[in-house]
């Protein structure tokens, strides 16, 4: 959920007039893509500068914690850089989202764990408010990637 509002604030940030009549950022859709774009880099040069903590998401059942860590973390920077490319935006979209329901059942075992050594330093509850999240990055992302657009807007642009 906090997440959700670093991603919202930058969405909501490259709103603002000086930026969004660049031309990389003349529509919502390209907005969102550099949003989640910035989003998923930080996220995953995170896996790389504090890998133990990350490590305690994985699942038992998985050997070597630590590859699970920084293959997640480098598919999040190549994702979101990806995201900040028209051309790559598309194909980057598709890895995101592989990415978010492969993480799932990280998600899962962190709020199963019912620990006070989360990976981040909220209450219980939190890691299981967190997990519907997931469904709103994919929308995001899909949405950022131009793999779906919301029916209000294709109604629009249809009639329009």
């Amino acid at each position: 959920m906090s997440f959700a509002i670093l991603l919202l604030s930058f969405f909501l940030l490259l709103h603002l007039p000086p930026l969004r009549r660049r031309p990389a950022l003349a529509t919502p859709e390209a907005r969102a893509a550099v949003a989640a774009g910035l989003f998923f880099i930080g996220a995953g040069v995170m896996h790389f500068v504090m890998p133990a903590r990350y490590e305690a998401m994985i699942p038992p059942q998985l050997p070597s914690p630590a590859f699970w860590v920084f293959l997640s973390g480098a598919a999040e920077v190549a994702g979101g850089l990806g995201l900040l490319l028209p051309r790559t935006r598309r194909l980057a979209a598709l890895g995101l989202i592989t990415l978010l329901l492969a993480i799932l059942p990280a998600n899962l075992h962190e709020a199963r764990a019912n620990t006070a050594a989360h990976v981040l330093p909220f209450p219980d509850w939190y890691f299981w408010l967190r997990l519907p999240f997931q469904l709103v990055y994919v929308a995001w992302v899909a949405w950022a990637g131009g793999l779906w657009r919301p029916r209000s807007r294709a109604r629009l642009q249809a009639h329009g």
